[in-house]
This record gives structure tokens, C-alpha cells and sequence, in this order.
């Protein structure tokens, strides 16, 4: 009877544990990386879909960056991953390949029309097999502008007319040097040394490319337009002097909320970090260079577990994720901005940010790029951004350092597609 008794006391134990809701549902498990913002963001649109129906029930798992994908490695070689998974490009090629999503082509294509969707199949497909469903777009390349900069020292703002010279021009007008001491009080520009924030559209606006068509090399050296757009990176800081050298901006994380930068480029994540500055700020399209207008677009995708124990439950879970409901939520909230073409313009929805809009012009001409993922991207890119930050800090001159990274990353590219192709 004692043991009876405290089994029975268990029994309703571990039901008061498990919400009330959830008891007599199937219960998925979705895990994604986030800040305490995104998460709470999350938070509300699964609770949307909890409610919508009585049939499922999803619990949220989430951990920061770099612990989310070890906790998934670990729970993807343990055979218990997360139903859902959101995915990023930097890893999906790596996953899609070993198995770890389950094919959905079948149901992305009679359920979803991905005419509606900022839809990227790098981050989705593999193979000619769909296994994720993108979820929402970061655009690089953005300009950001201190309007009250622009005001103080009368320069115009920033437009689509704008090519690298008269951002050159502009970017002189606003450094600003006020006692005379050799170092600027007031920079009139920053451009980021890493991809999305403005290496990439930088080398791409020159003309130049980061990869070959095939994606198996690296031509950031023997491409002379691909050089050409990182000497104009090199020169803004030791030729015209209106940006300053990386080892200036060491412990400064985002130079443009101090107030003391003119004009940066960045990625649309920003936004909402901008939103409290205590200062007038607009948005612009990068400048277009010798090749024209280009920047970068980033795409999250929601993948299901191949080995998932209730996987259409976990469609229908993404379904609604990536619905009108959904990305509402995801764009109101300012978590990303909402691949569902209808729901984009939430984001958006404030004054001074509604002409980055515009920006979206450029998707439909093919001037927002992908970020040129391979098998072990996050290794070579990050070999790619280290090695440039040599001339970045004005240790090495910017041809050598191009030229050593593309042996680099070219070493790692090889190794990673011949490990694919075993």
C-alpha cells in the first residue's frame, strides 16, 4: 500500500510539472539561440499557436549563440534532438549533409507558396531536397547616419544618388578634428571589417567576388575587383584617414551609438538597438560602387529533426511560425524581419526607418547576395575576417594580407569539400 501510495503521490507530481495545457497534447520540443528580447518575442508566438489548437502542445528550449549549437551537437550525436530547430547558413550545409533534417519537399510544396516568401534555397535545400522553411532576413550593407551630425556640419543626407565618391566627400566633411590633436573627435565614417556588416557588399559593389562560382576557392586576392574594393576599405583609414584603424576601435562594440560617428554600415538587427539613441538617426543603402549597389541578405530557417517521433505535429508548428500569425508576431516585436512578403513592412512601421523598405527593391534584382555558404563556412570565414584584420590594423600592407588569406581559406575549402564528397 506504501508503494502504492507514493506512486500515486509521483503520478500527480510530475503532472503538476508539465503545464496544465499541455497534459493530453502531443509535445514538441523547439530550440533556437536568442537574447532575453528574442526569447520573449518567441515566447509569444508559441503561446499564439499553443492556443490556436488542442491537439499539440510546444515547449521552448533556448540558450545563447555558441551554446546552442554545442547543446546541439551534443543532443544530435546523443539521437535526442529538438523536434524544431531553427537553422542558420553557416551550418546548415554541414547538418542537411550527415542527415540531421528530415526531407519535407513534399509538404513545402503542396503547402507553402514560396512566391510569397523572401525565400534564399541555400539555407533551405540540399540536393534538390528541401529540409527547411526560412523564417526571417537580415539585409548587410545598410547605412546608418547621425542626422544630427549631418545637421551641425550642413552636409545633406545620404540617398540613392550617392556612389563611393560623394561618400568619400561626405565622409571628409564630417571628421572632424576640433583641437587639433591629430585624432578626429568627430569620424565621418565606419565600415565594419566583417562580411554582412560591410566586407562583403563592399568587395561586390568593386565588382569582385569572395568565392568562385562553384564556391570551392577564394578570389579575395587574384581577383583584382576583389582587391579593388578592399584597398577602397584600406584607404578610407590610411589614405583619406576618416575611418579609423581597427586597433583604434578595439573595446568600442558599435561605434555609431556613441554619437561620435557620422555615418556606418551595418546589418538591420541594429535597429532595434537604435531605436533609445538620444539622437536623430536615418537609414540609406550603401553607395554604389564601381560595379553598382550591392549588399548582403542572411536568411534563418526552421528544419524538423529527422529522427523526430511526431514530425508532421512539428510541420504544422512551422506552418504557423512562418504564417501571417507568426511573423506579426516576430515583425511587431522587432525579433527579425518577417520573410512572409505581406508581414515584411511591420518591421518597419516607424518613420524614420520606413525608406529602408526601398532596400527590398534590390532582392527582386538580384543585388542582395547570399553569404556564399559551403561545408565548414564559420571556420573559413572567420580565417578570412582574422587574416584581413592584419592590414585592417595597419601591421601588414592589404595586398599581402589578401593574398595569405585566400591561401588560407583556400586550404580549408579544399579540405571541407573533400570530407563532403568521401
Amino acid at each position: 500500500m506504501k508503494k502504492l501510495r507514493f506512486l500515486s503521490v509521483l503520478l500527480v507530481s510530475l503532472l503538476l510539472i508539465i503545464p496544465l495545457e499541455a497534459q493530453n497534447r502531443i509535445e514538441i520540443v523547439y530550440m533556437r539561440w536568442g537574447d532575453l528580447k528574442e526569447i520573449e518575442i518567441e515566447k509569444k508566438i508559441v503561446e499564439s499557436f499553443n492556443q490556436s489548437q488542442n491537439k499539440i502542445f510546444v515547449r521552448l528550449e533556448s540558450a545563447a549563440w555558441g551554446a546552442y549549437w554545442q547543446q546541439l551537437q551534443n543532443r544530435i550525436a546523443a539521437g535526442n534532438a529538438p523536434d524544431v530547430i531553427l537553422m542558420d547558413g553557416a551550418y546548415f550545409i554541414d547538418l542537411a549533409s550527415k542527415g540531421v533534417f528530415l526531407d519535407i519537399t513534399d509538404w513545402m510544396n503542396k503547402e507553402i507558396n514560396l512566391k510569397n516568401y523572401y525565400y534564399d534555397p541555400e539555407v533551405c535545400e540540399w540536393n534538390g531536397k528541401k529540409y527547411a522553411m526560412v523564417r526571417d532576413i537580415t539585409i548587410g550593407g545598410v547605412m546608418y547616419y547621425n542626422k544630427d551630425l549631418f545637421d551641425k556640419y550642413k552636409v545633406r543626407y545620404p540617398d540613392w544618388t550617392w556612389n563611393w565618391n560623394k561618400w568619400l566627400d561626405a565622409a571628409k566633411k564630417l571628421t572632424i578634428d576640433e583641437n587639433k590633436d591629430g585624432t578626429p573627435e568627430i569620424w565621418g565614417l565606419y565600415i565594419p571589417t566583417w562580411g554582412e556588416g560591410g566586407l562583403y557588399p563592399i568587395i561586390w559593389s568593386a565588382g569582385g567576388e569572395i568565392l568562385t562560382k562553384d564556391r570551392r576557392a577564394c578570389v579575395i586576392y587574384s581577383n583584382p575587383k576583389s582587391l579593388e574594393g578592399l584597398k577602397f576599405m584600406y584607404d578610407i583609414r590610411y589614405k583619406y584617414k576618416v575611418c579609423p584603424s581597427e586597433s583604434f576601435m578595439q573595446g568600442l562594440a558599435d561605434p555609431f551609438m556613441t554619437g561620435n560617428f557620422a555615418m556606418t554600415t551595418g546589418i538591420t538587427s541594429f535597429i532595434v538597438g537604435y531605436k533609445k539613441l538620444p539622437f536623430r538617426w536615418g537609414i540609406a543603402p550603401i553607395p554604389s560602387g564601381p560595379a553598382g549597389r550591392h549588399m548582403t541578405v542572411n536568411q534563418l530557417s526552421l528544419a524538423i529533426y529527422s529522427k523526430s517521433k511526431y514530425p508532421r505535429e512539428a510541420w504544422e508548428f512551422i506552418k504557423f511560425a512562418v504564417g501571417p500569425k507568426g511573423q506579426e508576431i516576430m515583425g511587431k516585436g522587432y525579433q527579425a524581419i518577417p520573410a512572409l512578403k505581406t508581414k515584411t513592412r511591420v518591421y518597419f512601421d516607424e518613420e524614420n526607418i520606413r525608406p529602408a523598405l526601398k532596400i527590398f527593391e534590390l532582392y527582386e534584382k538580384g543585388q542582395l547576395k547570399s553569404l556564399n555558404f559551403t561545408p565548414s563556412w564559420l571556420e573559413w570565414n572567420n580565417m578570412l575576417e582574422t587574416t584581413l584584420g592584419y592590414a585592417w590594423q595597419g601591421r601588414v600592407d592589404i595586398e599581402k594580407a589578401a593574398k595569405t588569406a585566400e591561401e588560407r581559406v583556400n586550404k580549408i575549402l579544399k579540405e571541407a569539400w573533400d570530407k563532403l564528397n568521401k
